[in-house]
């Protein structure tokens, strides 16, 4: 069955490229381990960290810190290629392709991360991550300090596709972090299928060019999955470009997320300059579920101090929530939320149609229950 989501957006635009990767069963020398869930394969240098891609469906934990300062352009783990050529499968990535083992940092740190990454899609230490029928994936409990990320679609610090079943939990971006793309960006994944949880980031993000959409310090965006106790701090996100949708301190575009919860966005500047853009909030840029006996819960969040500053022509600007948003273009299905025990600070310079200091357009809202709200100017 095909999905209607954020993530047909950016596989429609690059349809008619072709990435070619191989996948090469291997016996790499890694400090200890046999690649099992068991006992994953232990990684404590960069060259180590380098064979993972060797073998793209084992398991691998670290057991220091690693700096990637040697590598001037980072290869991204895990690439996506399209399961077929049936439209069905466009946006479904191939698993013989994407990383579909598992990847447990143990709380060190990977410093000094630069991808330039010349494929369309899929840019971060890992460029595409999945589970399969047969085995939980998993990237977690790591710290990436100091990453430059460029590429066009789904770009992400660690992640820049995280497909189903393979969460994504306990990192956090710290230093001086820089990414650029064109749609699906975010400083700890570029787009989500699955959890994301316990993340935390600081990055400055740069949407290009015209028609760009879903950027987040946590994740640009998400299809029908949550995001809980994550935490945007600082940074920027800045887009210079027209008809620009789908941006938020924590995350630009959560499609059909069922909660929102625990979340905190603080001291981030947005600025969103463009002609005809919309959907732009302190902490997400639309919200909702398409089910509606069970609206989306945004519980108990903080936007704290951050500002936003738009075009007179950007519509549905929010302290908290941009909007809601149509199930896809041209629909008329709307999506449903709740907003219980959350707060907001902080300024809106700027906007158009439906600004408002908590809820941009609230036509979505089922109830809404939030202190505080932003300044507007």
């Amino acid at each position: 069955m095909k999905r209607s989501s954020i993530f047909s957006v950016f596989a429609a635009s690059v349809v008619s490229m072709v990435l070619v990767t191989c996948v090469v069963s291997a016996e790499p020398v890694f400090e200890a381990g046999d690649g099992t869930i068991d006992n994953p394969w232990q990684i404590a240098t960069a060259e180590q960290l380098n064979l993972v891609r060797e073998d793209l469906r084992a398991h691998y934990i670290l057991t220091d810190n690693i700096d990637l300062s040697g590598y001037d352009n980072w290869e991204p783990i895990g690439t996506f290629r399209s399961l077929s050529d049936a439209p069905e499968d466009a946006e479904v990535p191939h698993p013989d392709y994407a990383f579909t083992g598992t990847f447990d940092g143990d709380g060190h740190t990977i410093s000094n991360l630069t991808v330039n990454c010349e494929s369309p899609m899929g840019a971060g230490l890992f460029g595409c991550v999945m589970g399969t029928e047969e085995s939980v994936g998993f990237i977690r409990d790591f710290t990436l300090e100091n990453a430059n990320v460029s590429g066009f679609y789904l770009v992400g610090g660690a992640v820049g596709l995280q497909f189903m079943n393979c969460g994504v939990s306990g990192i956090d971006l710290v230093g001086e972090n820089t990414l650029t793309g064109m749609q699906g960006i975010g400083g700890i994944v570029g787009t989500g299928f699955d959890l994301i949880s316990g993340c935390k980031a600081t990055a400055d993000i740069t949407v290009m060019g015209d028609d760009g959409a879903c950027a987040g310090l946590i994740a640009g965006g998400t299809t029908m999955s949550s995001i809980t106790d994550c935490e945007a701090v600082g940074g920027s996100i800045t887009a210079e470009g027209n008809s620009i949708w789908g941006i938020g301190a924590v995350c630009g575009a959560p499609w059909g997320a069922a909660e929102i919860s625990e979340c905190k966005a603080s001291g981030t500047s947005i600025k969103v300059s463009g002609e005809g853009n919309r959907l732009v909030g302190g902490m997400l840029g639309f919200a909702g579920s398409y089910d509606p006996e069970s609206p989306a819960q945004i519980s108990g969040c903080i936007v704290e101090d951050v500002d936003i500053t738009v075009s007179d022509s950007t519509d549905c600007v929010g302290g908290l929530i941009g909007a809601g948003k149509e199930m896809m273009e041209g629909s008329d299905v709307m999506s449903a939320f709740e907003v219980k025990d959350c707060s907001v600070s902080g300024t809106i310079t700027g906007g158009g149609s439906f600004v408002d200091s908590v809820v941009g357009d609230p036509a979505c809202a089922v109830s809404v229950e939030c202190k505080g709200g932003m300044t507007l100017q």
